[in-house]
């Protein structure tokens, strides 16, 4: 069976009612699959209001809310061969660290063009890029994945390359000391 995973904050702009929409279009397609949600509540989006939506659209079958997460459990939950589905439209969304972790965990990687996420997730290579708040190209990226295991693997071992290549703490620090001592 096919497992997504969201982790972030329980917002509107990072997704999370999309993710539902999406689930719902795949559940009524009578695909088998898992969607996680991992994080807390916010105050724009209260658990009230997600549980409402998950008893409408039918998808206690294959939704589940785990709350938020730390360390070993966290850890745990990203060990495990899942797709991570970030759909931010969060106008603040720079540079969601979330999806490093997910390269890191070589998971394949459904997102949207917002921030850097592009420079991130290379759309097609480590991962599907999806226009902002639509559910129906979301589940349409997320069918691609029920549909291949052999492209969940491909595009979970090019973002684990990608993260190597680009993205590691060693990296990192070499960029900020290069940029520092040419201030």
């Amino acid at each position: 069976m096919t497992e997504f995973i969201f982790l972030g904050n329980l917002m509107r702009q990072k997704g999370v009612l999309t993710l539902l929409d999406a689930c719902s279009l795949l559940k009524n397609k009578n695909q088998v699959f898992k969607c996680h949600f991992v994080g807390a509540e916010s105050k724009d989006l209260p658990l009230s209001e997600i549980d409402n939506k998950i008893q409408e659209l039918q998808l206690h079958n294959c939704v589940t809310m785990h709350g938020p997460l730390y360390g070993a459990a966290k850890e745990a939950m990203l060990q495990k061969p899942r797709i991570m589905v970030f759909p931010s439209f969060y106008h603040n969304e720079c540079f969601p660290l979330v999806l490093l972790e997910a390269m890191k965990n070589k998971m394949a990687i459904i997102s949207t063009r917002e921030g850097a996420i592009p420079d991130m997730v290379l759309d097609g290579y480590t991962g599907i890029l999806v226009e902002k708040n639509n559910a129906t190209e979301l589940a349409q990226a997320m069918q691609m994945f029920i549909d291949s295991i052999p492209l969940t693997e491909k595009m979970g071992k090019n973002g684990f390359d990608h993260y190597r290549n680009n993205f590691t703490e060693e990296i990192f620090i070499n960029t900020i000391h290069s940029i520092l001592s040419r201030a």
